[in-house]
């Protein structure tokens, strides 16, 4: 029985691999053919299963992950576990395995293969989707520490180069992560640069100024620079009190004007 079935699923994995042209290593082959044959078992042990207590299984083709982890699409598992079925579906009329089933058997069969292998693609396609989640947030972390780093300059002081496009989740970044780390390093003076932000609107002019109000409340001293035009109109623009705030065209301008005062 088990060498039928090992048989039979390797006979409809090439017809499926063959019908949609993959190139597939002989280890991707291997593993395929393993998943197929769990998932057969399973078609197997469900035939009196109502699709309700099929659904509560949480049947799962590619369990471990193996194709996510190898790079492959969804796409191509999804396109093999559906022309597998279509071949098996085949095979087993073939082979005349139909003919002890009347016409409603046969519809059934057939609406469990179908309900077994689509429960089987609904959480394949879940799990990976879950799985490409996890890596895109990571990068997103990643993109945000890059995308806002203190650099210490000086002793006390230390550089915040914003870069990129400002958006609300930067703006809770810089305040439950940024400037707890600026408090850590004993920072006394913190000079906030905008040379590399894009997109400056009202948003941005709102909380870049509620973190400034931050820092202060915090006794931390804050200079600005790369201030463009755009910014300094929508500050005007919003009432924001700006006449105790230190800017600078640039951090170099900063740098220069501060060894000044030093060597004075």
């Amino acid at each position: 029985m088990e060498t039928e079935k090992s048989a039979l699923t390797d006979k409809c994995l090439k017809q499926a691999i063959a019908k949609l042209h993959l190139h597939l290593t002989e280890g991707q082959i291997a593993k395929h053919k393993e998943l197929l044959t769990v998932l057969i078992s399973q078609f197997s042990k469900t035939l009196l299963s109502s699709n309700e207590e099929i659904e509560d299984l949480n049947l799962e083709y590619d369990i471990d992950n193996y194709y996510y982890k190898d790079g492959t699409l969804l796409k191509d598992t999804i396109e093999i576990i559906s022309t597998f079925r279509l071949s098996l579906m085949q095979e087993i009329q073939k082979k005349g395995l139909l003919e002890q089933y009347n016409t409603e058997g046969v519809a059934k069969l057939y609406e469990k293969i179908t309900f077994v292998f689509d429960d089987a693609i609904r959480n394949t396609t879940k799990k990976f989707n879950e799985s490409n989640q996890k890596v895109i947030k990571a990068i997103e972390k990643e993109i945000l520490q890059l995308a806002a780093p203190i650099v210490p300059i000086r002793d006390g002081i230390a550089i915040l180069p914003l870069i990129g496009d400002f958006s609300e989740e930067r703006s809770t970044y810089i305040t439950n992560t940024v400037i707890p780390k600026v408090t850590k390093l004993n920072i006394e003076l913190l000079v906030i640069d905008f040379s590399g932000i894009h997109v400056i609107d009202t948003y941005v002019a709102q909380h870049v100024f509620q973190i400034i109000d931050i820092l202060k409340l915090l006794g931390i001293e804050t200079v600005i620079t790369g201030v463009r035009p755009q910014l300094a109109m929508t500050t005007v623009e919003l009432g924001i009190d700006t006449k105790n705030l230190k800017t600078y065209g640039n951090v170099q301008q900063f740098l220069e004007t501060f060894d000044k005062k030093e060597q004075e």
